[in-house]
């Protein structure tokens, strides 16, 4: 089912998703806007998929007028047939999180040029969907419809999720890195992301992340603009 295409519906799933990225306390977020946005689950509508985006892009452009100048930009990674793939970021902060040797080795030796955000965010477009037309025919059957905190493929298969992604949300290096080694498993904690070292730190930023969220969440709902909320904790 498509969830309703307006600014109010799309800015509230905005802030349910991506206050954290607003407020500045996180480079970037990511979530799942419902709707059929591309061919797959055999469902009819009068709508065509290409109106569909059309219309969804339209309101994305509008909130991006607002956010721009503010150094916050959403854009669609991936359409999908259970969903637009929407990506909340700000680029200095990702440029900063991306200086970090060791995320830069490791994004570099998955195809990533870290000095060309845009570059890297088709790459990792290209590299989602890759896993989602592949799913379909390895022998895990794992589904793959939603993002990384999914359990990691058993094989070395051409469905694997590109669990990369946790770089991209600015998690930390530890986790993320264990995080693919260990496939998924063994993990200390489980919050926003399974966190393989410095738990008390993770469970603060876990608690940073709600009491953001909630309380943005209130003042969004009294009237304020998701430019307010930006600038709401400067």
């Amino acid at each position: 089912m498509t969830r309703t295409i307006d600014i109010p519906t799309f800015q509230a799933a905005v802030v349910r998703n991506c206050s954290p990225t607003l407020a500045g306390i996180k480079p970037a977020s990511l979530f799942t806007y419902p709707g059929t946005y591309a061919h797959g689950d055999g469902s009819t509508t009068t709508e065509t998929i290409a109106e569909r985006r059309a219309r969804l892009l339209n309101v994305i452009a509008q909130c991006n007028r607002e956010l721009d100048p503010l150094g916050i930009h959403l854009s669609v990674l991936v359409w999908r047939p259970c969903g637009a793939l929407v990506y909340a970021y700000r680029a200095k902060s990702l440029a900063t999180y991306f200086a970090d040797p060791r995320v830069q080795t490791a994004l570099t030796s998955e195809g990533y040029d870290t000095r060309d955000l845009s570059a890297c965010l088709v790459h990792l477009a290209s590299r989602i969907t890759l896993a989602s037309n592949n799913v379909a025919e390895c022998a895990c059957s794992q589904t793959r419809c939603a993002l990384p905190q999914q359990a990691s493929c058993s094989k070395d298969c051409t469905c694997e999720f590109p669990h990369e992604i946790g770089y991209f949300l600015g998690y930390p290096y530890d986790d993320v890195h264990e995080f693919i080694v260990q496939r998924g498993e063994n993990y200390k904690v489980f919050g926003a992301w399974k966190v393989y070292a410095n738990v008390e730190q993770a469970l603060a930023t876990f608690d940073a992340y709600r009491a953001c969220t909630q309380y943005f969440t209130f003042i969004y709902q009294q009237g304020c603009s998701l430019a307010q909320l930006a600038q709401a904790t400067r």
